[in-house]
């Protein structure tokens, strides 16, 4: 009579935890669902904001209804954003808000706040357009022949190899290049392969912000700088990236994977003529226009996109999917980058900012100081932990009532510097914890690895050689 009370009890204590797995799974589904609606629901919301701000950026309609519609839609953009937040993505979004909290001598009015959101209605033209071109770029045969030969790259110029294909592709993909070269590696690649594969895709990638236009660093600087800077900004983009691959390419590289240009060339021949392109149409219509390179960007690209589906049409339904899924994953960049700008746009228009930095770094700071300066100040920040777009807005926009347009071309270029080196080593950077999940490391093993060293010879030494040339310049 015990056994079978003990089983009956046993029946029912399995009846109850049945029943109890069925709730916490049908509980889980409802959640999924509706934080897939949710998802949903913010990329509608951000195809209607991109179709409302566009012609308000490019001051094709003047109507101010539009712009405060587009608005509305793009806080409710950020809310869901919010909702779904990395927990790196939220601590990084409390830091901003409490430097804003410390920079800010008050709570900002309404008028100031839809002044500042106005500021940064063109981050959701930008972001979005971003995406599709790196839907795009994943289905074009050019992309994936390069893919394929650099997973047949020798181990001795693998190193070199990656850096300088992540580095081609980052230029246009920016971080959707992470992905394509993760998969050039074996399955079973060991830890030293896959440790300095990871390495030389972040200084590639990163080495792309130097003269990309298809990055947010450029765009921040196009915001506070005089225009017509973006072409002299790019050319000497181009010059740093040049030596800091052959540099990091020849130095941080292990023994074992020691450079050779020409082979390390070899599997970007496919993508290159298409890379050109796109830049060449940007710097063409910004050249025409008058644009910024910002504005370029979100006007050609979208038409370079739609011409290549209408190549090949068969692609556009897997462009589509590939879009919707990017833009319902995305949010987390889009928070940051407002956030920052928001208070870096308040902070503008009172005196707390100015008084701050002066006490910092002192009033009619020089030219080159301000060169050599701002990537290494942006470095060390991003060591610590504070993400490039905390701390190069307001140096940017300190500095940039002082500046002629020549020297603003020196001083862009010195902002991209920092951006880049912080984003290739900042454990705040979505960079370093992307290439982490992709290549399977820890984050603290791209902090405090060779790259901590690359990067800070980048903004120590690149910050010192514009700053040189531009004292040079001054005296011809």
């Amino acid at each position: 009579m015990q056994y079978k009370y003990r089983n009956l009890a046993k029946v029912c204590i399995d009846l109850r935890d049945h029943a109890a797995a069925k709730l916490f799974c049908f509980q889980r589904v409802k959640v999924n669902v509706f934080l897939s609606v949710l998802d949903s629901a913010k990329v509608f919301l951000a195809l209607m904001c991109w179709a409302l701000s566009l012609p308000h950026i490019l001051s094709l309609t003047d109507i101010e209804a539009l712009a405060d519609i587009a608005l509305i839609i793009f806080i409710g953009i950020l809310l869901l954003s919010v909702m779904r937040l990395r927990l790196q993505s939220m601590i990084i979004l409390l830091a901003l808000l409490l430097i804003g909290w410390f920079i800010l001598p008050e709570l900002p009015s309404v008028y100031q706040l839809r002044n500042a959101g106005a500021f940064v209605l063109i981050f959701a033209c930008l972001l979005p357009t971003l995406t599709l071109v790196r839907a795009t770029a994943q289905t074009m045969p050019s992309v994936m022949e390069t893919q394929r030969q650099l997973g047949q790259l020798p181990a001795k110029t693998s190193a070199s190899g990656l850096q300088l294909a992540s580095h081609v592709l980052g230029g246009v993909m920016n971080i959707g290049a992470f992905a394509l070269v993760a998969a050039t590696l074996p399955p079973k690649a060991g830890l030293e392969r896959r440790r300095v594969a990871a390495e030389a895709s972040l200084r590639g990638m990163n080495g792309a912000v130097l003269w990309s236009p298809f990055f947010i660093s450029f765009a921040v600087a196009n915001i506070y700088l005089p225009s017509g800077i973006s072409f002299g900004a790019i050319m000497l983009g181009l010059v740093t990236a040049g030596l800091f691959f052959l540099v990091t390419s020849a130095l941080a590289a292990p023994k074992g994977a020691r450079f050779s240009v020409l082979d390390a060339m070899q599997p970007l021949r496919p993508i290159l003529p298409r890379l050109l392109i796109a830049v060449s149409a940007v710097i063409l219509l910004s050249v025409a226009t008058g644009f910024t390179a910002l504005l370029a960007v979100v006007t050609t690209m979208p038409i370079l996109c739609v011409i290549q589906m209408c190549r090949r049409p068969q692609t556009a339904r897997q462009i589509a999917q590939t879009f919707w899924q990017l833009q319902k994953g995305s949010g987390d960049e889009l928070v940051i980058i407002s956030a920052s700008m928001v208070i870096a746009s308040l902070a503008a228009d009172t005196t707390s900012l100015s008084v701050m930095l002066n006490g910092l770094i002192g009033r009619d700071l020089s030219i080159w100081l301000m060169i050599w300066g701002l990537p290494v100040l942006v470095w060390l920040a991003s060591v610590l932990g504070v993400h490039p777009v905390i701390s190069a807005a307001p140096l940017l926009a300190y500095f940039a009532p002082s500046l002629t347009v020549f020297d603003a071309i020196f001083v862009m270029q010195a902002h991209m510097i920092g951006w880049a080196a912080g984003t290739m080593t900042s454990f705040s950077s979505l960079s370093v914890v992307l290439v982490g999940e992709l290549f399977r490391l820890p984050t603290s093993v791209l902090c405090a690895g060779r790259n901590l060293w690359a990067s800070g010879g980048l903004a120590f030494v690149g910050g010192g050689l514009w700053a040189a040339v531009w004292l040079l310049a001054g005296q011809l």
